[in-house]
């Protein structure tokens, strides 16, 4: 590849001034197509040869011959700009494709064993659009660092127990005659939880008894499910396994799998152990009949591992969970996609696990997202404002064909439903995490915008060129060196291409799908400039070949790249 000829050259050129330095890292992309392939800097240089950086690169220059992949090298100001051979460059690029080559190229060199715990829904509460962030983004780390050659075990964590879901089965047992509905059930017992929760609200504003009583009756209820009592457990099983089900079929369809459950009712017992076995070790500390883990000299405060009434809570089922990941997983790194808001309850489990003796607690990382909002504003499974997941699907679906469908041409369901599950995934992802997601689901569905749905469509006409072109051409030719192939718009493109690999490796290193995402709409701009500049199957030969190897290309690395992203490629819209 050019990128390794350009090391290579580098390395000769220097000699024993390359000890220590990182060629491949220290080499970038021109601001200009027209200044280069790619630019060496020779700042690092300067103390090394104790001369400016600008005779530094004309030095260089002067000692790199131009051969092979290497067409030209040039030295702008303190910079060595290599020029590619294009030709060779795409011959060697759909040489890589076609052998797996240039995908080997994403494997890192240190493949450790990770787990990427994600979604980690509520049962007894709707599954809504703001749920499907923490979804997308976990999916596509876990694909990430799959290519990147690491050991991934995708783990779930489901919040089956507790306070809320009691509250839920209060409302239900209070309310015998309404009847579930036949879809959408999960949804259904999460506006049972919010008039739940507006019940103990409009009780407390009558007055603290008020608001006291019911809280106890709520309080009764989650007794009995810790208890076993027959009813509550029977109606408590029979709602959970409604949830559970209906978050399996979301998850078929989004094209989302887990190698590994777990459940936080399984966790009470196992997390209790934990607290008292580091309570009897001086780990944790009695304060006021509760049990802390004091962090004040790491400047975490405390953190409350359990309650003074004995009543354990998020942080000790997280060290209960935690210690089932490092001596039953044998994972050495752990990473946990949860929202921002969470982002000091992960501080101090990461900092009292260290302090348990755990040393891969420095490995485990919080892999934080802001908010879902609607155009209206934050939305709330609380407060009902949230779209649950079984109506989001029928808009969007209903979105898509009221956009694609034509007097010619309908779209056919299996196509309607990658392309739904593009726009949704493209959306969440294409924002850093960083920042807040707003949705809306025309912007979302518009296939000529920012969206997964252009996307697709991009892909599809690079389908329609290849079957235009026939099966007879044989794309496995080397380009010739006469063909003419290396104007701008082509060189830009391949130049794109030929990125994807450091893409992916920043990927893994930010914990950031949007990157990526970036990188498949940039190259997809690319694209249609080149397909508007570059005739591809009206071109002469030499040049139709190169034309329709670097669409084979194209196709190749964005279906790949979109593969990560979890988003299916289609063959036509």
């Amino acid at each position: 590849m050019f990128k390794s000829a350009v090391v290579a050259a580098l390395r000769e050129a220097l000699g024993a001034d390359a000890e220590g330095l990182d060629l491949a890292a220290q080499l970038s992309p021109p601001p200009k197509v027209e200044m280069g392939d790619l630019a060496f800097p020779c700042f690092p240089l300067a103390k090394i040869r104790k001369a400016p950086p600008p005779k530094i690169a004309a030095e260089l220059a002067a000692a790199i011959p131009a051969g092979g992949p290497i067409a030209e090298v040039k030295a702008l100001g303190p910079y060595v700009n290599f020029f590619a051979d294009p030709a060779a460059m795409l011959t060697a690029l759909h040489e890589g494709l076609e052998d797996g080559s240039f995908f080997d190229a994403l494997r890192t060199d240190a493949p450790t064993r990770v787990m990427i715990e994600f979604s980690q829904p509520n049962t007894h509460k709707v599954f809504h659009v703001g749920h499907l962030r923490n979804v997308c983004v976990g999916d596509a780390l876990v694909r990430v660092f799959r290519a990147r050659g690491h050991d991934v075990v995708a783990a779930n964590y489901y919040g089956d127990f507790g306070i809320d879901v009691a509250k839920c089965l209060w409302w239900l047992r209070g309310h015998p005659q309404e009847e579930p509905p036949v879809e959408g059930r999960t949804a259904w017992l999460g506006q049972a939880y919010t008039a739940a929760t507006l019940t103990v609200e409009e009780a407390e504003g009558q007055g603290q008894e008020e608001g006291d009583a019911i809280k106890a009756s709520i309080r009764e209820v989650l007794t009995a499910m810790e208890e076993g009592e027959a009813e509550v457990t029977e109606l408590y099983r029979e709602t959970r396994q409604w949830c559970l089900d209906e978050f399996a079929s979301i998850y078929g369809w989004l094209g989302v799998g887990f190698d590994t459950d777990f459940f936080e009712s399984e966790l009470e017992e196992a997390g209790n152990a934990v607290v008292d076995d580091y309570l009897a070790k001086g780990v944790f500390v009695e304060s006021r009949g509760a049990i802390i883990s004091d962090l004040e000299e790491q400047g975490l405060s405390v953190a409350l591992v359990r309650k003074s009434d004995g009543a354990s809570l998020y942080m000790t089922w997280d060290l209960a969970l935690a210690r089932r990941k490092f001596d039953e997983f044998d994972v050495q790194k752990s990473l946990y996609v949860v929202g921002s808001e969470q982002t000091l309850h992960f501080q101090q489990l990461f900092a009292t696990l260290g302090n348990m003796g755990y040393e891969r607690a420095k490995d485990c990382r919080h892999v934080s997202y802001e908010l879902v909002m609607l155009p209206e504003g934050k939305m709330s499974s609380r407060k009902g404002t949230a779209i649950p997941f079984h109506q989001l699907r029928t808009r969007v679906l209903a979105a898509i064909h009221a956009k694609m469908d034509d007097a010619e041409h309908e779209v056919d369901p299996d196509t309607a439903d990658k392309v739904a599950v593009a726009c949704l995934k493209y959306g969440m992802l294409h924002v850093g995490n960083g920042r807040r997601v707003v949705f809306d689901i025309d912007d979302w569905t518009n296939p000529e915008g920012d969206t997964g749905a252009y996307l697709l469509y991009s892909l599809a006409r690079i389908a329609g060129i290849q079957r235009k072109a026939g099966e007879g051409v044989d794309l496995a030719q080397a380009v010739s060196p006469d063909s003419g192939f290396g104007v701008e718009a082509e060189r830009g493109l391949l130049n794109h291409l030929m990125s994807y690999p450091q893409v992916v490796a920043r990927v893994e290193d930010s914990c950031d799908p949007s990157a990526l995402a970036s990188f498949v709409y940039e190259g997809a701009k690319r694209f249609s400039r080149f397909y508007q500049e570059c005739p591809v199957l009206k071109a002469d030969e030499p040049l139709r070949l190169a034309r329709l190897q670097l669409a084979a290309c194209t196709q190749r690395v964005f279906t790949e790249a979109l593969g990560l992203l979890g988003i299916d490629a289609v063959e036509a819209m």
